[in-house]
């Protein structure tokens, strides 16, 4: 028999404050609907569903074909966003795990336990409850003197001895789908939102099947996220589980508390992380390399014994034995090869270098192709955008570019070129050429006195006054 998943995400979330809807919202800029997605795939789970309604193409642009998906155009509660798969899921063999699209901790090998529960006890619904010192707020799970689940009363139904119930419904269930799906169909909406609940099951199915219970010990794994500080608590929580991992795995953090890893990032042993650092998104970073202090590293690839130091790399990846900042920028596809120097505000945009090759300060190099052992000097820019389209600059190896130059692409410069300081460059320059383009100095002796008329008064004057 194959499992299956119901993944609840049609609510636009209106505590969120956002037109974003609230499973699309971003943690560790990665939306919270993905974190759901990756743990299901890599569980016992074959299959997933979403039940989607606000801007439902948003979810599915992030999903794809990574689940099916069915649609609630009207809210109308848990139950009845269930009701909207029930005709495909009621009719096939298995368990189907069900959950809300908001609970981004969920753990692949949690999933697995709450299956193996489920199967050995012979459940035909098993509730995933928690323990909570302050329940307020959340369903609260009725047992008999057996300890058997009964029910499930919401906190503003409660009286006051089920108040002190710190037992909570997580919104998370295993159910058998020909008996949990076929019933549903009897579910009422007798409520004073008329609002079809899940909850209403329990006490529907333990008539006839066996109810079961399982009791999650983290409980941050399986903590909704309704609002903004909810994000926050997320990200807390996720930001302990990843640094733990990659630090017992042999990445040292100095003053982990300060640093953020995405989900996604691979981090080799030996790598250090400096604080007030930042590294999301598929960063691979290897061996050796020390990222940070103060830096921000999205979507690239560190190669082994690179530094990058109070700066920004997006996209972008820094070859063996590099050198990044301070204060330097790599974006779009920038790609720095070995034992390169990209130092103080310097920016490289869509753009490659050899072996050796530097731009120690103040430079801008976008779309180029730039060779081996070439030295860019202070203020060089590489002038690629005419007002209408973007042009390329090719640089050969070993070049010299001085200070206060610039290629005006679309230019190409040859092996072995030195090109003076000061040089505004419009034509291409052959290999083994010295190129000069600026305006001879003219120096007129004497002449600065008929210009600037001298200041005779002295600071004993200003004082006399």
């Amino acid at each position: 028999m194959k499992n299956y998943a119901l993944v609840l995400a049609a609510g636009k979330g209106t505590r969120m404050k956002s037109e974003t809807p609230k499973v699309a919202f971003p943690i560790l800029k990665k939306p919270m609907i993905e974190y759901i997605v990756e743990n299901i795939e890599k569980s016992v789970i074959d299959e997933i569903y979403l039940v989607l309604g606000y801007k439902r193409e948003v979810v599915q642009e992030i999903i794809g074909d990574r689940a099916k998906y069915v649609y609630q155009e009207e809210q109308l509660g848990t139950g009845h966003a269930a009701m909207m798969a029930a005709p495909i899921l009621g009719e096939l063999e298995g368990n189907t795990f069900i959950m809300p699209g908001d609970v981004p901790l969920i753990w692949y090998k949690s999933i697995d336990r709450m299956f193996k529960v489920h199967e050995e006890n012979g459940n035909d619904l098993t509730v995933v409850t928690a323990i909570y010192e302050d329940p307020q707020g959340y369903g609260r799970i009725l047992r008999n003197p057996q300890g058997q689940i009964t029910g499930i009363v919401e906190d503003r139904d409660a009286n006051e001895y089920q108040k002190e119930i710190k037992e909570i419904n997580t919104g998370i269930y295993i159910v058998n789908n020909k008996k949990f799906f076929n019933l549903l169909k009897d579910l009422k909406n007798e409520n004073a939102k008329g609002e079809y609940y899940i909850t209403d099951m329990i006490e529907m199915m333990r008539k006839d099947y066996k109810v079961g219970a399982y009791v999650v010990k983290n409980n941050s794994l399986v903590m909704g996220v309704n609002d903004l500080y909810g994000i926050s608590k997320a990200e807390k929580y996720l930001r302990e589980y990843i640094n733990k991992e990659h630090m017992l795995n042999g990445v040292s953090m100095i003053n982990p508390d300060t640093i953020t890893i995405g989900h996604n990032v691979q981090i080799e042993p030996g790598v250090t992380i400096n604080p007030n650092t930042t590294i999301t998104g598929n960063t691979v970073i290897k061996a050796g390399a020390v990222v940070g202090p103060n830096s921000e590293v999205h979507n690239s690839v560190i190669h082994e014994r690179a530094q990058i130091k109070h700066s920004l790399v997006y996209d972008s990846e820094v070859g063996a034995e590099t050198t990044v900042g301070p204060f330097a920028h790599l974006r779009d596809h920038a790609n720095i090869g070995a034992h390169n120097r990209i130092g103080n505000f310097v920016e490289v945009k869509k753009s490659s270098t050899g072996y050796n090759t530097k731009a120690s300060h103040l430079a801008y190099i976008g779309d180029s192709e730039v060779g081996s052992n070439v030295n860019f000097g202070c203020g060089t820019v590489t002038v690629n955008y005419d007002g209408v389209n973007k042009h390329k600059t090719k640089i050969g190896d070993n070049a010299f570019i001085g200070c206060n130059t610039n290629l005006i692409a679309p230019i190409e410069i040859g092996d072995n070129v030195f090109i003076a300081a000061g040089s505004t460059v419009t034509k291409s320059i052959p290999s083994n050429s010295f190129a000069i383009a600026r305006s001879k100095q003219v120096t007129k002796e004497d002449y600065a006195r008929y210009l600037i008329k001298p200041k005779t008064e002295t600071l004993a004057d200003k004082d006399n006054k």
